[in-house]
């Protein structure tokens, strides 16, 4: 009989799984493990053997086999990472911010599957009823959060402005990477936060030069960050730029520089 789910509506009532889901539950519950194993590599709905998500969440959370339950686990992982994977409207998966949507999708399941196996995290009740709308769901929070993100104006300027006068003086003074500050810690954490607090593009662009990767090179072995970005040196630049101000204003405000 499969473990009951705890989760209750507003009104009371406790979630229960489809039918359909229960009676497949039951089947594969007869079977051996490799044979489960097998079956929940299968990802198309229309392939032999297909296994629902819902299904194979259940035997994630209720498996007590550790190797069994971490493939079933790595399995049941894949399939979130497809339907977290942001393909319409133009977005591919290899754009930078699609990616960080996927990848806040997969890792907040994650800390769903942990804490349950800690206890009983009822929140996962709601994906063995509809786990592909729960992944969705979740999808369409953290495009929200990524595309408020990445769209907000620059304080300091945008892409088709000139560089201010201001901006030009922020940048003139500061060199985020001087080895003498780096050697202290306080700064390196205050460093990382200021730029984790950047817009998409100009966080990427300062990891990669706190990487020592060039802008442009003229060096064929070397990719510089304007082809890793499908951008223009000039347009890298002034990204750069507005970057440094900006984590001079964040550093200023707490009383580095």
């Amino acid at each position: 009989m499969p473990r009951p789910l705890r989760k209750t509506r507003l009104e009371g009532t406790v979630y229960s799984r489809r039918a359909v889901v229960t009676a497949e539950i039951h089947a594969l519950l007869s079977i051996g493990a490799v044979e489960l194993e097998a079956q929940a590599a299968v990802w198309t709905t229309e392939s032999s053997g297909f296994i629902s998500p819902e299904a194979l969440l259940y035997f994630v959370r209720n498996t007590a086999d550790v190797p069994h339950r971490d493939r079933l686990t790595e399995l049941l992982l894949g399939r979130v990472a497809r339907i977290a994977r942001f393909t319409n409207g133009g977005i591919t998966a290899s754009s930078l911010t699609a990616q960080n949507i996927q990848s806040d999708v997969v890792d907040n399941f994650i800390d769903l599957l942990l804490v349950d196996r800690d206890g009983y995290e009822e929140k996962l009740d709601y994906y063995e009823v509809n786990f592909n709308s729960a992944v969705a769901s979740d999808r369409k929070d953290a495009s929200t959060r990524h595309w408020k993100h990445e769209n907000r104006m620059e304080a300091l300027g945008t892409e088709d402005t000139e560089i201010s006068d201001h901006v030009e003086a922020a940048i003139s003074s500061i060199d985020p990477f001087d080895p003498a500050e780096l050697d202290k810690k306080n700064y390196r954490l205050q460093l990382d936060d200021a730029i984790d607090s950047l817009p998409e593009m100009q966080r990427r662009i300062v990891v990669m030069l706190r990487e020592e990767i060039p802008i442009e090179s003229s060096d064929p072995l070397v990719t510089p960050i304007s082809q890793v970005l499908d951008k223009t040196p000039k347009t890298v630049a002034k990204h750069r730029d507005i970057a440094f101000a900006s984590i001079r204003r964040y550093l200023e405000r707490k009383g580095r520089t």
